[in-house]
């Protein structure tokens, strides 16, 4: 028994010390402190800072990436892929407030990588380009992930507000991966906070896609290319009960979305939550025992792939 613990320990080591090996001529920095809730433990992470994913933008701060490995990172991690909000026009990949807990929480809590991903913001990212920019920031993760510790077969999607809109975009348009050389068995499970998913409203009035897709706004629908036979992978949604303030309409949205992804056999898994508003939803995951927490960790470890059991003790909801 202690030879078997002795080699495994050895066997991550020399994954480890071949990872470093890989990225260290990378811009990074080694992060980590102390929980500010129960229980209140150290995470160490190493941050692997603005990594281009497409040269070819003008601009290629926004067309880059932050990878957040533990330290030390357990070898073919899963991975989670974080798409930041801003309603098409602002945000970035490391913005405190958007990013929240989640390097320590995805890192040291679940074992995963978490990547943030930027892309283009309105004008220059106007449909097709954003969804494209994700897709392309996917295709880059599952080519070279792998040098970081990450399995390429376990790469999972994440996003809120507009970052929730752009992933279930990417999910359900098959044409965007395709075009980055990949195709939707990429995902294995994607996690949508408090977005809009192209539910036609009751009213008809369909003035606010064409204001945040442009001329293609019909084609940018996520919930018009539902369809069965695609591969699109499970969906979990959360949205704010009643809707809020911010997105008045999240609720409708996320329940027209889930019936639209059901209808095509796929997996859609709705939670309402009464407890915060927009933004909130959103801050709120990796607080232990929150229902948001909670609920991200159950829909992770039912879809098919890698299990781990998250290493904090849970608190009270």
């Amino acid at each position: 028994m202690k030879f078997g613990v002795l080699a495994v320990a050895l066997v991550w080591s020399m994954a480890a010390l071949a990872q470093e090996s890989k990225v260290a001529n990378l811009s990074h920095v080694h992060i980590g402190g102390a929980l500010s809730y129960p229980p209140y433990t150290f995470t160490h992470q190493v941050w692997y800072r603005d990594i281009v994913y497409d040269k070819s933008a003008k601009d290629t701060q926004y067309t880059s990436l932050d990878v957040y490995v533990n330290e030390p990172v357990e070898p073919s991690s899963p991975v989670m892929v974080w798409v930041h909000g801003g309603g098409l026009r602002m945000g970035d990949k490391a913005s405190s407030k958007d990013l929240a807990s989640k390097p320590e929480y995805f890192t040291s809590k679940l074992g995963y990588i978490l990547v943030s991903v930027n892309y283009r913001l309105l004008p220059e990212g106007m449909y097709p380009t954003n969804v494209q920019d994700v897709a392309d920031a996917l295709a880059w993760v599952q080519n070279n992930i792998a040098d970081f510790g990450g399995d390429p077969k376990q790469i999972f999607l994440m996003g809120h507000s507009a970052g929730a809109q752009l992933v279930a975009q990417v999910a359900t348009d098959d044409t965007f991966l395709r075009k980055a050389g990949k195709d939707l068995s990429l995902l294995k499970g994607v996690v949508a906070i408090e977005g809009g998913y192209g539910v036609a409203p009751a009213d008809g009035d369909t003035s606010k896609f064409e204001k945040n897709y442009g001329p293609q706004w019909q084609k940018a629908l996520a919930a018009g290319n539902v369809k069965a036979g695609k591969n699109i992978p499970p969906f979990l949604l959360f949205h704010v009960k009643g809707g809020s303030p911010t997105v008045s309409d999240s609720e409708y949205q996320a329940l027209g979305f889930a019936k639209a992804l059901a209808g095509a056999g796929v997996r859609a898994d709705v939670v309402s939550l009464d407890h915060v508003e927009h933004f909130g939803a959103n801050e709120k995951l990796g607080v232990p025992g929150d229902v948001i927490t909670v609920s991200v960790e159950k829909f992770l470890a039912s879809v098919p792939g890698k299990k781990r059991e998250p290493k904090w003790t849970a608190g009270k909801f």
